[in-house]
């Protein structure tokens, strides 16, 4: 009796446990193909797969959830397969194939009047790969790099060469299959500085396919440079790649970090022979991404470059399990690839921050031998490069999705509000550069010869103005910004110096007949009026006339504790130059206008202060008030508190905070939140006279002092606006942010972006961009992004009346960011943000000290030409030479300009030497978006013009010659031109 109750016991026992044998039971047999580990969790699962190959088929170990005492040992498939079930130490396991289609099984008993178990059986890998059944799986190994971020420069460049490129290199020999990819033209300098002994190793390796590099010099807030930077970027790229690497290209560039496309980029990139851009923090897949010009390139997205290798881990342990994991991810794209018609090819990015190379290839050996040697329909799989899987996409019957418009940069909190300064002098360096190219290339055309242009010079300079990516801070931060300034700040003087001797050369050859000239010179490509600058001893004791010996208005400014002479200058030529003189005496021009100490009227505008700024603000020309002063002054300077990183695994800005109150009287009682209207203003006339007029007020918040300086021009409708903070004391996720209230509703808002103007609700790609990052998806469409990257003004536009504002800061805003925010534009410059950077070592970007912050504004008729114009002319002002003594033998007029163009929304954005030879180089910006035929004046007469890539290689010659060129230039197109003069 004890005996069946023990046996019913055990009996019920094994039910609950799921291992009974009756083939009623509702519970499935587990069956499990082990590894040589197979920990609980994900991350401890490794190891390879126990497998053979018999007559076709893989099998692998499976190991059965069957107590070991069961009577089955037996296993039969629908397929008539069939394997002996092995019982050794406790355990139960039969080989069972790998791949297949699902099936039912069947569990098996030898001994009389059992009965068989059946349910269904799924191998590891199913024998349907669907699209990708005949196709081929790329295992593209790269590595993401920062210049620096990890750590400094220094360190990081170190272990670029030494624990990453050269194992690469090394790797390469001993294994002929393997291939790696760098990101960025930079590293490869780098390498070859090191190693030039490895250069012809490198150039082999690149010819066979196997070793590439990304087609930019590095991977930068691209919206963040000046144009002409953004294309230096693949001159620096591509091109230093084509001309010194003998055979080799640079046919991808790379966006792999950085969660924002400039809107001009694709074309920068197709018009420089650049077939193909990867990107990251981007939804996954294939895209035709078209610049407003109609240029594309091909782009593509895994999603996120370092999820590979992360969290996927497809070749951490043998093929079968590569087999298992892949398959599971690519289910999903097969639909995908046949609705677009694309071929079976697909990428696998194994790549991360500062990953070194990995080797797969006996994975990738067992994979091909499994194909081989089952003849089951698997795709095969290879080592390979972004280029060579893009070129087997990349065919006529793919349909690729069509993508237009820019991606706002959400990590732009982090190089101007973060990095002043470094910022600052990057923008400076952008904008001058270009200039200094022309002056200097005009200089050379003056004289005849290209023996003193300064070509070296010239192209450090850019080198360094374009260096800092987007690695700002980073573990030692400290040390990384620091270089990162100083490089841009030496770019920033060396285009001071090179301007600087270029036109005292050009202005030896113009003639005066006078004494005490002073040449006016314009580094833009339309005539334009404006203030000019000269320094003279004892200005106090001259006046300034034009060429027609007219009285031009002057007046005694004190700058750097110098006092200069402040004059204006109308009708200034396009690229070109006019004469002034310095006359003995005194003599004012009258003026319209009526000031007291907190208001002023003129032609233009009348104008009331109050406190924090202009609290009345209205335009005589237009008979409109221009501001709304309900909540802001007309120039307050307002204080958040800013808790973000700028840069980071986040998937939406940061937003300020409002963590302020307000006495019954309007004054702020929380550090958190200040605001220049809440201070008492007491406004005082600094600077009167003929040209303008400027008003000062100071306020103290508790971490600075905000000085306000107000300058109203009175021959030209223009407004200044001069910020200084005095004594900054750095403390810790403070935002300062400059603030302009306009009396309009329902406005559009443009700003500059390199080589074209953009437009809110216009110009943005139209979806979500996706992707991921830590954080989360990217799934806030871009048209939400504020505050943004901006170059040179930023503008709001009704109907009725314009404002631009111009700005030398480098992100911009026009939403009010404060609690009950108001819905009319609040035009802001974001002066400074004192975070910390996203590495968990990383530094704080206190920038205590002095920072000192210019914005000018102008009302006027709705114009895009009118707000273009009015901000690029603000941040670049008029170049003067003094000439003392007459010059009777000089060879040129008294005005002149060196290259004019018929139409003044088709820029020149730069007159450069041909990298190649000494002829002339001319590229041209389409900024209206308007087909034009356009009309180019040279001074000298030239006698062929060849139309070149963005790179100054030869497309076509056109037959052209004179003094005349004409061009069919395309709606924001952006064209080269190389100009053969006469020898």
């Amino acid at each position: 009796m004890m005996n069946n109750i023990k046996f019913l016991m055990l009996f019920l026992i094994a039910v609950n446990l799921g291992f009974s044998q009756n083939d009623k039971s509702n519970t499935a047999i587990l069956i499990e193909y082990k590894r040589a580990y197979f920990g609980e969790n994900w991350w401890e699962r490794s190891g390879s797969y126990d497998y053979k190959i018999i007559e076709n088929n893989l099998l692998a170990k499976a190991y059965l959830k069957i107590k070991p005492s069961s009577n089955y040992n037996l296993v039969e498939l629908e397929s008539g397969y069939k394997s002996e079930i092995i019982i050794k130490n406790d355990s139960a396991w039969v080989w069972l194939p790998v791949i297949g289609p699902s099936e039912m099984i069947k569990f098996r008993s030898t001994k009389n009047g059992s009965k068989a178990r059946e349910q269904l059986f799924t191998p590891l890998v199913t024998s349907d790969w669907g699209y990708f059944k005949e196709g081929t799986f790329h295992i593209i190994s790269s590595s993401h790099q920062d210049i620096a971020w990890l750590d400094t420069p220094e360190h990081c460049r170190a272990e670029r060469i030494n624990d990453i490129m050269i194992p690469a290199l090394d790797l390469m020999k001993t294994d002929s299959a393997y291939h790696f990819g760098m990101e960025q033209a930079l590293n490869l300098k780098e390498l070859i500085e090191e190693h030039p002994e490895r250069k012809d190793e490198i150039i082999t390796r690149y010819k066979e396919g196997r070793f590439t590099w990304g087609a930019t010099y590095n991977q930068p807030y691209d919206g963040m440079h000046m144009g002409e930077q953004l294309i230096r970027e693949v001159y620096f790229g591509k091109k230093w790649i084509k001309d010194n690497f003998e055979g080799s290209d640079a046919k991808t560039a790379f966006n792999t970090d950085v969660p924002g496309i400039a809107l001009q980029f694709p074309q920068v990139l197709a018009k420089s022979g650049v077939e193909n851009l990867f990107l990251s923090r981007f939804k996954e897949g294939f895209y035709d991404w078209t610049s407003p010009d109609g240029s594309s390139v091909l782009a593509y997205s895994p999603g996120n470059y370092g999820w590979a290798v992360i969290f996927y881990r497809f070749f951490e342990e043998d093929a079968i399990e590569a087999l298992r994991k892949i398959q599971n991810r690519v289910k999903i794209w097969s639909d995908y690839y046949k609705q677009r018609n694309l071929p079976p090819h697909f990428a696998i990015v194994i790549s991360n921050d500062a990953s070194g190379p990995n080797n797969y290839g006996e994975v990738v050996n067992e994979w091909n031998k499994i194909v081989k040697h089952t003849g089951i329909k698997i795709p095969t799989i290879k080592h390979s490069t972004v280029s060579s899987f893009l070129a087997e996409v990349d065919k006529p019957v793919a349909k690729f999705d069509q993508l237009n418009g820019d991606r706002p940069n959400i990590w732009s909190y982090i190089h101007g509000p973060g990095h002043h300064k470094a910022v600052t002098a990057s923008r400076k360096a952008g904008r001058m550069l270009p200039s200094a190219e022309i002056f200097s290339t005009i200089d050379a055309l003056v004289n005849d010869s290209f023996d003193n242009y300064p070509a070296k010079d010239l192209s450090v300079a850019f080198e360094e103005s374009i260096y800092p990516d987007h690695g700002w801070g980073g573990k030692n931060g400290h040390i990384t910004d620091s270089i990162f300034r100083s490089k841009l700040e030496f770019a920033a003087n060396e285009s001071d110096r090179i301007i600087e001797n270029s036109l005292k050369s050009i202005s030896n050859e113009i003639k005066t007949n006078k004494s005490r000239a002073v040449f006016v010179f314009n580094d833009l490509s339309w005539e334009r009026n404006g203030i000019a600058s000269v320094l003279i001893k004892n200005p106090d004791n001259y006046y300034v006339i034009d060429k027609d010996g007219k009285v031009t208005p002057s007046q005694i400014v004190t700058e750097n504790n110098e006092k200069i002479i402040q004059f204006v200058a109308n009708k200034i030529p396009s690229l070109g130059y006019s004469t002034f003189y310095l006359v003995k005496g005194r003599k004012d021009v009258k003026i319209t206008k009526k000031i007291t100490p907190n208001s002023l009227t003129n032609d233009f505008y009348k104008m009331e202060l109050g406190n924090g700024g202009i609290k009345y603000l209205f335009d005589n020309t237009l008979k409109k008030e221009v501001i709304r002063t309900t909540k802001f002054s007309g120039g307050d300077v307002l204080t958040l508190e800013y808790t973000g990183n700028g840069a980071g695994e986040f998937n939406q800005m940061t937003k300020p905070q409002m963590r302020g109150v307000f006495d019954p009287n309007g004054n702020s009682r929380n550090e958190g939140y200040d605001i220049t209207s809440s201070h008492i203003s007491q406004w005082r006339i600094t600077n009167d006279g003929n040209v303008f007029t400027e008003y000062e007020n100071k306020s103290q918040f508790k971490h600075t002092q905000v000085i306000q300086k107000i300058k109203v021009f009175h021959h030209e409708k223009k407004i200044d606006f001069l910020i200084d903070m005095i004594n900054w004391d750095g403390t810790h996720n403070r935002e300062f942010r400059f603030a302009l209230p306009i009396n309009m509703d329902n406005a559009k808002i443009k700003y500059e972006v390199p080589l074209a103007i953009a437009e809110v609700g216009k110009t943005e790609m139209k979806e979500a961009p996706k992707g991921w990052s830590w954080g989360g998806t990217y799934d806030s469409k871009p048209v939400t992004i504020h505050p943004r990257e901006v170059l040179n003004y930023i503008s709001s536009e009704t109907k009725e009346f314009a404002l631009t504002m111009a700005t030398d800061v480098a992100v911009a805003d026009w939403i009010d960011p404060t609690r009950e925010a108001v819905d009319y534009p609040v035009l802001q410059g974001l002066l400074l943000a004192s975070h910390k950077s996203c590495h968990g070592e990383g530094n704080w970007y206190h920038q205590t000290g002095d920072h000192h912050f210019k914005f000018s504004i102008k009302s006027h008729k709705p114009s895009l030409k009118t707000s273009y114009q009015f901000g690029t002319s603000s941040n670049h002002p008029f170049r003067t030479v003094l000439k003392v003594n007459t010059n009777r033998k000089g060879k040129l007029p008294t005005d002149m300009s060196f290259f004019n163009v018929s139409d003044n929304m088709v820029r020149i954005s730069t007159i450069k030497k041909s990298e190649d030879d000494n002829n002339v180089i001319m590229r041209l910006v389409e900024m209206g978006g308007q087909n034009k035929l356009t009309k180019v004046k040279l001074s000298t007469p030239f006698s062929e013009l060849i139309k070149t890539n963005l790179i100054e290689e030869k497309e076509y010659l056109m037959n052209q010659s004179g003094e005349n060129i004409k061009l069919n230039i395309g709606k924001f197109a952006i064209d080269t031109y190389k100009i053969v003069f006469d020898k």
